[in-house]
């Protein structure tokens, strides 16, 4: 299989293997499998990860059907998702859902076999489930169409989670505006600019044909501006990770000098 794409540059993100995200829905229809199979996409293509699709809904999602091409080497298979894994177009692990999906177990067999993990959970952004995810840090994408309805929806999910989690989990949230149509009906520009001092990014994923089009998705037919514009949450995903770093860096000192 050729897996070469065109791309203008890598994520600028120091250890993907240790990448956990989930990808929400802010309202229904907002793209969440074709955003979960392009940020796993753009990682393994532009910093050679290895990389997890996972389908973390428990209502009939359909990522394993979209994106699942070729059936995973048996090398790659874990024994207790095997019957549910196959391969992306670019080589990406892809782990369709199961009747009792427990995303934390997943993200967790996977972990150990040094895969970055980004779940598609839909609109399930309050199940129990999900919640040992964003207790653990992991990052969060809200992904949105650009239309009046949904983006009010939206704003009930971002007042949700700083009202459960806090309000530092902003940090690590990027909002990703998915076009659905050539052009936009919506001015997303207060909303931008409302926005982009309180997330980690707010990102715009242009309209691409071969999203819309039903059936399986090969990443060799999308645009480079659809890959960059997904490699842009990644670049928010390793400003989130440095973030990490340099608060486990400053625990260390304090530790130190209390002792």
């Amino acid at each position: 299989m050729n897996n070469v794409v065109a791309l203008r540059r890598s994520p600028k993100i120091e250890q993907p293997e240790h990448l956990s995200a989930i990808v929400v829905a802010g309202s229904g229809g907002a793209a969440v499998t074709t955003t979960c199979f392009g940020l796993a996409t753009a990682l393994r293509l532009g910093a050679d990860a290895q990389v997890a699709a996972i389908d973390g809904t428990t209502d009939g999602g359909n990522l394993l059907a979209r994106v699942g091409v070729e059936p995973i080497d048996s090398a790659r298979a874990v024994r207790q998702l095997g019957s549910r894994m196959a391969v992306s177009s670019a080589g990406a692990v892809v782990v369709g859902h199961g009747e009792a999906t427990d995303s934390a177990l997943v993200d967790s067999l996977l972990a150990d076999r040094s895969l970055a993990r980004i779940h598609d959970v839909g609109t399930a952004l309050r199940a129990r489930r999900v919640a040992p995810l964003i207790e653990a840090g992991a990052a969060i994408v809200v992904a949105v169409p650009p239309r009046a309805e949904p983006l009010a929806r939206m704003r009930g999910a971002l007042d949700w989670l700083v009202g459960t989690y806090g309000r530092d989990v902003l940090s690590h949230t990027v909002v990703a505006i998915s076009h659905q149509l050539p052009q936009s009906v919506v001015d997303l520009t207060p909303i931008r600019d409302a926005l982009s001092p309180l997330v980690a990014a707010f990102v715009e994923v242009p309209f691409d044909a071969n999203l819309a089009r039903p059936g399986a998705v090969d990443h060799r037919h999308l645009s480079v501006a659809t890959i960059d514009a997904w490699t842009d949450v990644l670049d928010a995903f390793g400003r989130i990770e440095a973030g990490h770093q340099d608060n486990d860096t400053a625990d260390r000192v304090g530790t130190g000098e209390l002792a």
